[in-house]
């Protein structure tokens, strides 16, 4: 059994083959392999559903799992992301954000189907029809373990195909929904190219969106498991400035990194330019303006010479193609305007200037005098000069351009608002793109630059 379980890799019990010591055997052969990866020694014990409860499961679509205790919660995620390094996802994160409603280890039973039931419904709507069907919305770390079962059962993931299922997690308090990328690019969900196995966890759905394609997955447990009280996982942990960005700065020799940095990027050779007529062509670093401290303490050498898309691309950042269905970004105002000549300035560190989640009106509002909401060029520069950020899930939305409220064509249709672009991790790589929605994300910080630059 490899990571993506190619199709028929593994026979799924049916019928009269379907019995407790079949699956707890099939289970456990799962688990060791797994198990192996990472260093794990996975116990399966007895399967509790009765012959009877495995029968009805199979007639009515449902097929049986297995969650160890060892990577049931938020805070072990992880581990199952070191299993499955093709799911690459920011809600892998040893610190990820992204809570389980319900972290229930052990056996559990699923909709087997690779689309997704309860179409068409929002947030409230799908919480009482799972109810009312005496279930409860399955944990991130259930949804793992039930694709990659899917995959070596089937070939192909859950929800590789037709739709966006909300589980049962929250970010910033809102239920949210996953999906995976299989082999070919799915129907009906934009023109995205796959990255096989990929775990995609959109943070930013609101509570009453609601499309033909957003679905929603239950869980149940044996008859005998019911009764069974969980103890309460404790709350994500608080996260502030990234190690990358913390404590004092040399400015000469922070310079010279991020000089380096872009000029192994390629920016030198893109201009025409060697190292050396590169690195002089660019501004120097100014010793940081005393009412900047504790604010805006990140210095970063902005390019402008090249178009943001080209610089993009030297950078490694992707351009999400939902792009394509809005309005091209505009400053918010000319102090965000894009500049001719290169410069250096002082930004914010992610969790410093806004220790909380803050939605980009809310940031914009408060900017002080001597503050400016970044562009996306300065926030490509940001991303570029400190990667470890998006690595580690820490984001940043650039609150100096907007994508001004449209409507949109093609098979995705949003209601016209205004969006703040920004780069998050989607795929395994940084990308380029928009929130949906205008709203406070927890793995969203407001980018903001210090009014003073640097040119010559």
């Amino acid at each position: 059994m490899d990571e993506a379980g190619s199709p028929g890799s593994l026979r799924e019990p049916r019928a009269a083959a379907l019995t407790p010591d079949v699956l707890t055997q099939l289970h456990q052969t799962i688990w060791t392999e797994r198990g192996n990866r990472v260093g794990l020694d996975v116990t399966v014990p007895p399967c509790p559903y009765t012959v009877d409860e495995l029968a009805a499961l199979d007639g009515a679509g449902r097929r049986v799992g297995y969650l160890p205790p060892e990577v049931a919660t938020r805070s072990t995620r992880h581990v199952l992301g070191a299993m499955f390094p093709a799911m690459d996802c920011y809600s892998l994160q040893p610190d990820n954000e992204v809570e389980n409603i319900v972290s229930r280890p052990g056996w559990f039973d699923y909709e087997a189907a690779i689309d997704a039931p309860y179409g068409d419904t929002t947030e409230a709507e799908l919480l009482q029809r799972v109810a009312a069907d005496g279930r409860e919305l399955i944990s991130l770390n259930q949804y793992i373990v039930a694709a990659q079962d899917s995959r070596l059962f089937t070939g192909h993931y859950l929800d590789e195909r037709r739709t966006w299922p909300r589980i049962g997690i929250r970010v910033t308090g809102r239920i949210v929904c996953v999906r995976f990328d299989g082999d070919e690019m799915a129907e009906g969900l934009g023109d995205e190219p796959p990255q096989p196995g990929a775990l995609l966890t959109a943070y930013d759905l609101h509570h009453d969106f609601r499309a033909p394609y957003t679905g929603g997955r239950s869980f149940g447990v044996a008859r005998s498991e019911r009764a069974r009280t969980l103890p309460a996982e404790p709350p994500a942990p608080a996260r502030g400035v990234h190690v990358s960005q913390r404590g004092a700065v040399d400015l000469d020799a922070e310079w010279r990194r991020q000089v380096d940095r872009l000029v192994a990027a390629g920016v030198a050779a893109e201009l025409g330019l060697t190292p050396e007529s590169y690195a002089a062509s660019l501004p120097r670093f100014t010793p940081q303006p005393a009412t900047y401290a504790g604010r805006l303490d990140a210095p970063v050498l902005v390019e402008t010479r090249i178009g943001w898309r080209r610089q993009f691309e030297l950078f490694g950042i992707r351009v999400s193609p939902i792009l394509a269905v809005f309005p091209a970004p505009v400053p918010t105002g000319p102090d965000s305007a894009h500049r001719d000549a290169p410069y250096a300035a002082w930004f914010t560190r992610w969790g410093q200037r806004f220790d909380d989640p803050t939605s980009p009106d809310e940031a914009r509002a408060d900017l002080r005098a001597d503050e400016v909401g970044a562009n996306l060029v300065e926030g490509g520069a940001v991303a570029h000069a400190f990667p470890e950020l998006v690595e580690a899930a820490r984001f940043f939305d650039f609150v100096g351009e907007v994508l001004p409220a449209g409507e949109t064509d093609g098979p995705l249709s949003f209601e016209p608002i205004d969006r703040t672009p920004g780069i998050c991790r989607w795929r395994g790589v940084p990308e380029f793109g928009c929130n949906l929605y205008p709203l406070a994300f927890s793995v969203f910080r407001p980018l903001v630059r210090g009014r003073e630059i640097t040119t010559t």
